[in-house]
């Protein structure tokens, strides 16, 4: 089989091209178009290399240009970052090579679609890229209102880590715009559940608020009140303490606070989180 060079890079580019993108896409980030054009086509020209002098380009190859042109793209500065661009590009490239592949081969679609877009049957199939395309940018318009939805959704949310007395516990805070409770001191409040609580109080006061009993009076100066008003619940005075080091993340924004107060919520949130965060500590340098 006679292979052209420049259709292989061509066609191997635009396709690294389109999948860098989905997976953007996919984890709601946006690429300077010359970046994304440089993440697909400089793997594809290296792929091309080794073609020319006879190098195979086994699986380990394959991810490291996968790899390449996921760093020259978009560059992830998290480890935690890195990991979910590289199964959104796993993902991407599945969708846009083995299932329509697989399409392709069992079912002979692009025959189907015409033939028109057929040059020569000993040339590499170009067509299939052009109608994977098509069909892939269909597939994507259609699903474009969940995928906003869903970055939406991602933006709600961060991730807590609390530590006080020698102790850390972690957990996903949900970003309420409603929470403007502050202490005295103008200190913003972040409200965490009893359970995740737990670990971070003193046992007999912890038992305590498990079973609704008041607090023990030798350890009060661990604690502290504000009064609280929410809607759909009664006013009240909700239970503090001090965190030693409050550190709030968001992608790859982190803010790290000291002597933070946290609120005791006595129940459970719904929606999958364990805290309520005041959107100002992502906001903000320092409190």
């Amino acid at each position: 089989m006679e292979l052209y060079i420049d259709v292989v890079f061509l066609v191997n580019g635009s396709c690294s091209c389109l999948a860098l993108w989905t997976a953007g896409r996919l984890l709601h980030r946006k690429c300077r178009w010359w970046r994304l054009a440089l993440g697909g086509f400089v793997p594809s020209l290296f792929f091309c290399l080794l073609l020319v002098f006879g190098i195979k380009a086994g699986f380990l190859l394959s991810v490291v240009m996968m790899i390449l042109g996921l760093e020259i793209a978009y560059f992830p500065k998290s480890l935690s970052g890195f990991f979910q661009f590289l199964v959104a590009l796993g993902v991407a490239s599945f969708l846009l090579g083995g299932f329509l592949e697989m399409l392709f081969a069992f079912t002979d679609v692009q025959q189907f679609l015409g033939k028109g877009l057929t040059i020569s049957l000993s040339m590499m199939p170009w067509q299939r890229l052009l109608w994977g395309c098509l069909l892939f940018y269909i597939l994507l318009k259609a699903g474009a209102g969940w995928l906003e939805c869903h970055g939406k959704n991602r933006g709600q949310y961060c991730r807590l880590t609390v530590e006080s007395g020698g102790k850390v516990i972690s957990c996903t805070g949900f970003l309420d715009t409603g929470n403007e409770l502050c202490t005295e001191g103008e200190k913003p409040v972040v409200v965490l559940e009893l359970a995740r609580c737990v670990p971070l109080l003193p046992k007999e006061s912890a038992l305590c608020l498990l079973l609704g009993k008041s607090l023990p009076e030798e350890e009060a100066a661990f604690f502290s009140q504000i009064p609280f008003a929410a809607v759909g619940t009664s006013s009240g005075m909700l239970t503090l303490f001090t965190a030693e080091r409050l550190t709030v993340t968001q992608g790859e924004k982190s803010r790290i606070y000291e002597q933070m107060p946290i609120g005791i919520y006595m129940d459970r949130f719904t929606g999958g989180s364990a805290a309520l965060v005041p959107p100002v500590l992502l906001e903000e340098e320092g409190i």
